[in-house]
């Protein structure tokens, strides 16, 4: 089998055991997923089996959205609600009291756009090759470097303040590659002037992928319909190209060779350099090119990502 599969990662499973359960209940060798969702938090987790593993970076530059919620008046060392907390207020602090779904909202629009982050000590990111967290569980003092990020969407869509509680906001955001939630979550109680960690967290977004038709790993091969996409799927946007049988011989071979009449056989504009899918005209997915014009304007192919798939998405 190649393809991705939209996993629903439940809460309290790491990101790689849920992959393993994939490769039991497929009987695949060859998965992974792209991007890692922390024990605590759930949602979408793509796993790429077989040949399309090897587009597991295409996933890392692709928008996400999560919800998460905000507890207010707790600073915690990782940034979410399982951390040792560090800094905190009192339930019945004024501060506290004195939040509103108004100010929550002003001050979460300050986030929107580019900006730089802080990430949270506990982060998988490395330093000097070993991940930080593991740092810091060694009680190691590790300074953190901001990164730029971007937020797209950012949502309040509720806020709750009880008596005798701290105060929580739930809140959408449609985020970049890199983007801490925590850090955001974070950052936010400072602006407000109360503290605030993470208390849930939800990918509710990947890309084309999203919680709603997601499957528990526990739930494949169980008269469920398997939310698979072909390899090509995650390429779907780039012009597609389809060889005859002996441009295939010769591409499949290494030889170099220009397509003839390149331009009315692309399914859509392309610009010199522009990545396109490669297929046979029996429809197997060859690869992902890079079209080179050349002096005479016909298109070197030059190869990409080779796939070789028999399994392709239903589209032009």
């Amino acid at each position: 089998m190649d393809g991705i599969i939209n996993i629903y990662k439940p809460k309290g499973m790491t990101s790689f055991a849920c992959v393993s359960k994939v490769r039991r209940a497929l009987g695949e060798k060859k998965a992974g997923h792209a991007g890692t969702l922390d024990p605590e938090a759930a949602g979408v987790l793509p796993v790429c089996v077989g040949k399309a593993t090897k587009c597991v970076d295409c996933f890392l530059e692709m928008p996400k959205k999560y919800r998460g919620e905000v507890t207010f008046g707790l600073n915690t060392q990782s940034c979410d609600i399982w951390g040792e907390v560090i800094e905190s207020l009192d339930k019945d602090d004024e501060k506290l009291k004195n939040l509103t779904l108004e100010r929550v909202i002003e001050a979460s629009n300050t986030f929107l756009g580019e900006t730089e982050q802080v990430p949270p000590v506990y982060a998988a990111i490395k330093i000097g090759g070993v991940p930080a967290y593991k740092l810091a569980r060694q009680g190691k003092n590790i300074e953190m470097k901001s990164r730029k990020i971007t937020v797209y969407e950012i949502d309040v869509i509720d806020f709750i303040q009880e008596d005798g509680e701290y105060p929580k906001a739930v809140i959408d955001v449609k985020c970049s590659r890199g983007t801490y939630i925590r850090s955001i979550f974070r950052d936010l109680g400072e602006k407000l002037g109360v503290y605030g960690c993470m208390s849930a967290l939800i990918r509710t977004e990947y890309g084309f992928l999203n919680a709603d038709s997601g499957i528990l790993p526990d739930e494949i091969g169980k008269d469920k319909k398997l939310p698979f996409y072909a390899t090509d799927y995650i390429y779907k946007d780039l012009p597609k190209i389809i060889l005859n049988k002996k441009e295939e011989n010769k591409y499949r071979t290494g030889q170099k060779f220009s397509v003839e009449n390149f331009d009315t056989r692309i399914s859509k504009k392309y610009s010199e350099n522009d990545i396109v899918r490669v297929y046979t005209d029996s429809g197997v997915f060859l690869s992902t090119a890079i079209a080179k014009v050349m002096d005479n304007n016909s298109v070197l192919l030059k190869t990409d990502k080779f796939f070789d798939c028999n399994e392709v998405a239903c589209f032009e």
